[in-house]
């Protein structure tokens, strides 16, 4: 007998066939982690070595990156969706990314002609490339670099300099026309996301949920709340 045969009726009553229940198969959903309780990488386009650790912020790429940000950028809606970068690259392969788009999809702000966001600007927050849009996570360097949260985090010089670009991001998106921002982003973000917000006096309002791999529900709702305004 299955829990959804059963009468709607006070838990005590059902307590007792409670041991005779085979236990829920296991869902699909898994945390790849090593021996150190790291997320393990996972790589589909290959990784440049030269992209790997702390001397990938010396790359030309990367600092090419970051000038586009600052002065090419152009956001194609008022509110922004914030989510971290992934240990998988490119990032819309990582298993919170499909989770995310099933939700705009769900939420009707997916592009019928087309595989990217609509009615909403989908960025990554990356420790390296500081900001990536959703339509460029598959493009080189964002598809083939190494750069763990751990290896900026502790690092004053490497710190600085990304809570630095990315203020400078975030000035640039809001005279572009970014209203809102709807922050998605565990704890290891967050503290360059602060950092970065007391740097600059321009800074979009902020609708921020509570970070889970395993749920979208409160991010589902925030969004719908924030985009219906409009």
């Amino acid at each position: 007998m299955s829990t959804e045969a059963l009468p709607e009726r006070p838990l005590t009553h059902v307590t007792g066939i409670l041991p005779q229940l085979q236990p829920r198969p296991k869902t699909r959903f898994s945390i790849r982690k090593d021996e150190a309780g790291r997320l393990v990488p996972r790589h589909y386009e290959g990784v440049d070595p030269a992209l790997v650790g702390e001397k990938a912020f010396e790359h030309p790429a990367v600092k090419k990156w970051w000038q586009w940000l600052r002065e090419d950028y152009e956001p194609t809606a008022s509110t922004a969706l914030i989510t971290p970068c992934s240990s998988v690259k490119p990032y819309t392969k990582s298993p919170t990314s499909r989770k995310i788009r099933g939700l705009l999809r769900r939420l009707g702000l997916w592009s019928s002609d087309g595989d990217r966001p609509a009615g909403i600007e989908w960025l990554y927050f990356s420790d390296l490339l500081i900001l990536v849009p959703y339509e460029r996570a598959e493009e080189y360097p964002a598809c083939c670099y190494e750069v763990p949260p751990d290896i900026v985090l502790g690092n004053s010089r490497l710190e600085g300099l990304v809570a630095g670009l990315l203020a400078e991001a975030m000035e640039a998106i809001v005279r572009r026309g970014v209203v809102d921002v709807v922050v998605f982003l565990p704890r290891k973000h967050l503290s360059l996301w602060e950092t970065a917000r007391r740097r600059t006096s321009v800074w979009p309002r902020e609708h921020r949920v509570t970070y889970t791999l395993f749920s979208t529900r409160s991010l589902g709702e925030t969004i719908a709340e924030v985009v219906g305004r409009k």
